[in-house]
């Protein structure tokens, strides 16, 4: 990934984030220029909540199937040692 890293100086909340954050009125700092093939930014949890009802389900037979397997893998892993033993 390639990025570029600048001075700047922030007046009136000119500069906006990208995500919750938010910015103080006037401040001096770094911009880093993220190369567009970076990741996206992270989603909130309402932009995932909303994106959950989009999202395609396994119908009834093939989720309880997998949550069988989930179990009886679980079932098969050895006991957690506590670290003071």
């Amino acid at each position: 990934m390639s990025y570029k890293t600048v001075e700047v100086e922030l007046q009136d909340g000119h500069v906006r984030p990208r995500g919750p954050e938010t910015l103080p009125a006037r401040a001096h700092g770094l911009l880093t220029l993220l190369h567009s093939s970076a990741p996206p930014a992270a989603l909130t949890c309402s932009e995932l909540a909303d994106r959950w009802q989009l999202i395609e389900k396994l119908p009834a037979e093939e989720a309880s199937a997998f949550a069988d397997d989930v179990e009886q893998a679980r079932a098969k892993l050895p006991a957690l040692k506590p670290s003071w033993d």
